[in-house]
């Protein structure tokens, strides 16, 4: 017989101890007891600075390759070599664990400075020295803790501060944190400010991360701010931006020493807005003064324009002007009535005429009746399917009391049909259409589409966005010397323009729309849109209309829906 066959593995858990003597020490020593005991070394695996405490895949990267390498050659490693147990493992009950598993690899745990092995005696030794790592181990974990726990008795936060404040990495240099961490000259006073505002409740979190990165937060940390991070402000971090510390083991809080944000009443006034249970404070986004603030865009730099009332010899004068320091526009002002009554012009341009909305009606009419007829057949064959599956689960009940299947081979069959009847039905739930008058809902549509200028101003400012949504999603450019630029319209609009689009000669309408209104819209197309939105003759919305009828209809009058509430309400 040749000789048993060993591997050897060495462990460091300081990173600092790695281009020291420590793992070449161990590899020598474990060396020297291989040829001692006649062990041919196969292979050598060395953990660089990881921990012993516990034996998780991140932890011990090298320790899992050892295993596996005994696993893979079952049988033809006869040996684990470390040079103390507690290079091993510092937890008894991992021990045993790991060393049942190298069993039954048919390879044994050895030691070189620890006599261990299977004899009563020498199980006892090893169990004893387990234990005693073990001991070693919570004792220094102890230690650790309680030197934490007097730290944050002293204010002092001992581990990483978050963003805000500066890290002295004490502990790289080997040092103990023994002052308060300072403010961050730069994320500081961006960070106090996000919470000062959000505990006003002049913004939401979406808002708040925004407005970080604008005040240059993005730029310091060289990543955008997510609201992953914002979150992590108002809450993980909160407490210690109040200058709060918390026991992590006891639970109990401190004053820290360091310098705090907030005051206690903004943490209180934050926590109770994150709830739910606070009333936030009320912004007037939309000011009646100026109804076009959060819908006319800069030509210039894309931001809404805002609005103001000066004083003169005469009163007050009301303008609208873009805020943006940086643009070439800022602080030119454009009279409120000047772009008030452009913008009514303007949609009194783009509002649809009879024609359209009457193919349109006619059109959805007819899709809402192919879409019921369609998904009624569908309904009907799913039921057919289904019943035929019900009838086959119970034949494999039958088979089963019959004898014909083992439990296994029944215990297959039967979660594969209860699968097929469990998908069954959840598409035979989607074939269920609800009924509701698509017609009224249309009726309520097409009369606020009728007279846009009317509707904008007379409707409620908290519904303003949504017509907003409807007819300018992005919002509508505006330059005070060549006027209104070229806004990305809602569907419905887009559709009106290809519609009266000479261009969209080009795409054949036969099948696609009513036939008794099609040749009377040709014929009465006396204006066409090319110039204004270019790439409205491109938009497949319409031919989608009729040529995609298994779509989901709420998709396809979302614009509707959202006029006929606006009109009801």
């Amino acid at each position: 017989m040749g000789k048993p066959r060993a591997i050897i593995y060495v462990r460091v858990s300081d990173p600092q101890q790695i281009e020291g003597t420590s793992l070449a020490f161990q590899e020598e020593e474990c060396r020297r007891f291989c040829e001692r005991k006649g062990m041919d070394v196969v292979a050598v695996f060395r953990e660089e600075g990881e921990t012993a405490k516990d034996l998780t895949l991140n932890n011990r990267q090298e320790f899992l390759r050892a295993l596996e390498f005994c696993r893979k050659h079952k049988g033809q490693v006869q040996a684990f070599v470390v040079l103390r147990v507690d290079r091993f493992a510092r937890n008894t009950e991992d021990h045993f664990a790991v060393r049942k598993i190298l069993l039954d690899y048919g390879a044994t745990l050895h030691s070189v400075t620890e006599t261990i092995g299977n004899s009563p005696a020498e199980k006892f030794i090893e169990t004893v020295l387990a234990g005693a790592a073990e001991y070693d181990n919570a004792i220094r974990k102890r230690r650790c803790i309680d030197g934490m726990m007097a730290k944050l008795h002293q204010g002092i936060f001992p581990w990483k501060p978050p963003l805000g404040y500066l890290c002295g990495h004490t502990k790289k240099r080997g040092e103990k944190k023994q002052e308060p961490d300072p403010p961050d000259k730069q994320a500081f006073p961006l960070i106090q400010r996000a919470l000062k505002e959000f505990a006003r409740g002049l913004c939401s979190q979406a808002e708040l991360a925004r407005k970080l990165d604008r005040w240059g937060l993005a730029r310091i940390r060289g990543r955008k701010t997510t609201l992953q991070t914002v979150d992590r402000l108002l809450g993980q971090h909160l407490k210690f931006y109040a200058g709060i510390l918390v026991n992590p083991w006891t639970g109990k809080e401190c004053r820290g020493a360091h310098q705090p944000m907030i005051s206690e009443e903004e943490f209180q006034r934050i926590r109770l807005l994150r709830a739910g249970k606070a009333e936030k404070v009320k912004r007037d986004r939309f000011n009646p003064l100026f109804p076009l603030r959060r819908t006319v865009l800069c030509s210039a730099c894309g931001y809404w324009l805002t609005g103001s009332v000066s004083r003169g010899h005469g009163g007050k004068y009301a303008y609208y002007h873009c805020t943006t320091r940086s643009c070439a526009r800022y602080g030119k002002a454009i009279p409120k009535a000047n772009l008030e009554s452009a913008f009514m012009q303007y949609l009194e341009g783009i509002t649809p005429q009879e024609g359209f909305l009457a193919f349109f009606k006619e059109t959805v009419l007819d899709l809402w009746q192919e879409k019921k007829t369609h998904l009624g057949e569908e309904s009907r064959r799913l039921k057919s399917d289904l019943a035929s599956l019900e009838e086959k689960r119970s034949r494999i009940f039958d088979l089963y009391e019959s004898g014909a299947y083992t439990k296994e081979d029944f215990q297959e069959r039967k979660e594969e049909v209860e699968n097929q009847i469990a998908a069954m039905k959840i598409s035979l739930s989607e074939c269920h259409i609800d009924q509701f008058d698509v017609e009224g809902v249309l009726t309520y549509a097409i009369t606020f589409i009728r007279n846009l200028p009317r509707q904008w101003f007379d409707l409620p400012q908290e519904l303003r966005p949504r017509f907003q949504r409807l007819v300018f999603p992005d919002g509508i450019p505006y330059d005070r010397d060549r006027g209104f630029g070229t806004p990305r319209f809602g569907l419905i609009y887009q559709l009106n323009l290809l519609y009266l689009g000479q261009k969209s000669a080009e795409v054949s309408p036969e099948g696609v729309e009513p036939s008794t209104l099609w040749s009377e819209a040709t014929r009465s197309v006396q204006l066409s849109y090319g110039d204004i939105v270019p790439e409205a003759y491109s938009h497949p919305g319409l031919l989608k209309l009729r040529k995609e009828p298994h779509r989901s209809i709420a998709s396809r009058i979302e614009n509707f829906n959202y006029s006929a509430r606006i009109e009801a309400g």
